[in-house]
């Protein structure tokens, strides 16, 4: 191979990444709004703008990567949006708390995890043997994009979201591998 072809195809191959790259970053921009969102009316938002931007970086990584990477990050996402909007609408409806404690929050996150963890047994590709990265991938991203929601109770409403997901997957994922 002549050093103009391995240049040409040097060339070839970064276009090339960059037109992938460039289209996973225009199909995760849909989440920029949801980020937004989970801010308004929010005490902290700079922890949840956090958590937005580490799932907007990881779902563009999946996305360029494709294959089974790509694979996981719409199930993720489905089964990740009610964990991340029912916190937030339960918060801009006035929510009953008291100044020392809020016992609606938690119930919401997990509640909504529950929900997330059906839709992701339900959604996400089967775990199958040596076949796992797509499962795994759907399972970061729905944690990560109900956690922007939930973190808005902190560490416990991260937990509950969770275990939420989990008891709601976990059946689901049983019956489809038996």
């Amino acid at each position: 191979m002549s050093t103009l072809e391995a240049r040409l195809e040097a060339r070839a191959r970064r276009a090339y990444e960059r037109g992938r790259l460039r289209s996973a970053v225009v199909r995760a921009l849909p989440l920029v709004p949801l980020v937004a969102v989970a801010t308004v009316g929010c005490a902290a938002p700079r922890e949840i703008i956090l958590c937005g931007i580490v799932l907007l970086v990881a779902v563009t990584g999946l996305l360029w990567r494709g294959q089974d990477f790509a694979a996981g990050v719409g199930p993720g996402v489905a089964a990740g949006l009610l964990p991340l909007l029912l916190p937030v609408i339960t918060r801009l409806t006035g929510h009953f708390c008291t100044t020392q404690s809020c016992y609606v929050l938690p119930v919401v996150c997990a509640l909504g995890g529950l929900v997330g963890g059906v839709l992701l047994g339900v959604m996400a590709p089967a775990p199958r043997a040596g076949r796992r990265t797509a499962f795994v991938v759907a399972c970061v991203v729905a944690a990560l994009t109900g956690a922007v929601g939930c973190l808005l109770y902190g560490l416990v409403g991260l937990v509950v979201m969770g275990a939420g997901l989990a008891v709601g997957a976990t059946p689901l994922l049983a019956a489809r591998r038996a």
